[in-house]
């Protein structure tokens, strides 16, 4: 609602009357079509990242023997492979915690905003794959134990097999 009524004042309101809203910050009306044009792109890509995040079919986390399943991410590849990861860690950025996966297969075949997310947090948190309890029904620790548990199973069968 609050990006519709944005979108709405941008289009209607300052992108048709661009001299009635200069001021201090936005002085010439020139100014204010460039804000207007850089804010509805703006508003419509988040627009497009809530409804792609609302209607996901696989939207569920999910942690077994084979690895781990993250339907929540915007990659095409959602399932990452034990044998590929080779350390998680946990990280708090910008007061939230996150879990990050470095995978030794972590070639970005991404495409359009996929690529974006996946450029911007490989170099902000030095890998792609990050996972948050945000949408779970878990806290941030329980999600972080059952992933640390699940991958030191899994080491300990291969140490096991070899």
């Amino acid at each position: 609602i609050l990006m519709v009524t944005t979108l709405y004042f941008l289009l209607f309101k300052f992108l048709l009357h661009p001299s009635e809203h200069t001021y201090f910050l936005l002085r010439t009306k020139y100014a204010v079509v460039l804000f207007s044009i850089v804010g509805i792109i703006a508003c419509f890509l988040v627009i497009y990242i809530i409804i792609k995040s609302l209607f996901r079919k696989n939207a569920f986390l999910k942690i077994d023997q084979q690895g781990i399943f993250d339907g929540f991410s915007f990659y095409k590849n959602k399932h990452i492979k034990w044998e590929d990861i080779y350390r998680i860690e946990s990280v708090r950025y910008n007061y939230n915690n996150y879990l990050t996966i470095f995978s030794t297969k972590s070639k970005n075949n991404e495409k359009g905003l996929s690529y974006l997310f996946y450029q911007i947090n490989k170099i902000t948190m030095g890998t792609p794959y990050i996972i948050t309890s945000g949408y779970l029904e878990c806290n941030f620790n329980e999600m972080e134990k059952a992933v640390n548990n699940a991958f030191a199973e899994y080491k300990k069968k291969s140490r096991r097999s070899n």
